[in-house]
């Protein structure tokens, strides 16, 4: 799975507060983009080793993380090749597995570079978000470039589903949050306004995350949108992050 151009740069909060501030792991991170969140894991003293196919993407990746696999995340053999006999403490998913046919079966590969007591977390769009709901009961459901409606998904899970999926390959949940959906889906018009006001080029990936309203967002509404999905998450929440480990 590549990372396409319209994609722009963003922080994955709700991983990152999973994370905490723990230090000191080998960590893969399948699909990394251009490794905008694993650049704060490795900032906490992590080794970070990223696998992406996007030649664009495993530039700008490796520039912040130790080591990038330029490898189609299903080209398990040319993946195994790479690692050989590595373990990881950590393998992540990070909005990578809404993107394949069969992402159990990849879960079920990649727990096989965990060592002992390792854990895999995986972030997923939720389906159930309040919008997307609003928007099957009318039966008018856009495709976007972005969001839980990506043009390129082609697997939707809701909380449920995800920890289904996750059982299915092998593991089990032990841990699970959630990114506030309130006002996700004014997202897009939000970034055509940034962009209107900044003069900026749609190509430039950082322009998001590094724009005067991002920065207002993270600090004074994120908090209280959290707080707020919090009471109902699998409505309010559009983004699932859920940590898990190997079944014995």
């Amino acid at each position: 799975m590549g990372e396409r151009p319209h994609y722009y740069e963003d922080l994955n909060k709700a991983l990152l507060r999973l994370w905490g501030r723990r230090s000191g792991l080998r960590v893969l991170d399948v699909g990394c983009g251009y490794a905008s969140t694993s650049q704060h894991i490795a900032r906490l003293g992590n080794e970070l080793v990223g696998i992406e196919q996007n030649p664009a993407s495993v530039a700008v990746a490796k520039t912040r993380i130790a080591e990038v696999i330029a490898c189609d995340l299903e080209d398990y053999a040319g993946v195994d090749t790479a690692l050989g006999e590595r373990r990881f403490d950590v393998v992540l998913f990070a909005d990578v597995l809404e993107h394949l046919v069969s992402p159990a079966a990849v879960l079920r590969h990649y727990a096989r570079y965990l060592c002992g007591g390792g854990t895999v977390i995986v972030s997923l769009p939720n389906f159930a978000l309040w919008s997307i709901r609003l928007e099957v009961l009318a039966g008018f459901l856009v495709y976007e470039d972005s969001g839980v409606l990506d043009k390129t998904h082609i697997r939707f899970f809701t909380r449920r589903t995800a920890k289904g999926m996750l059982r299915d390959a092998g593991l089990e949940p032990i841990r699970t949050t959630y990114n506030p959906g309130l006002l996700r889906p004014f997202v897009p018009l939000a970034k055509r306004v940034v962009l209107a006001r900044a003069n900026e080029r749609e190509s430039d990936r950082r322009f998001l995350v590094e724009s005067g309203p991002y920065a207002f967002y993270l600090r004074f509404l994120y908090p209280l949108e959290h707080a707020i999905a919090r009471l109902w998450p699998t409505l309010l929440a559009w983004q699932i992050v859920v940590e898990s480990r190997r079944r014995a």
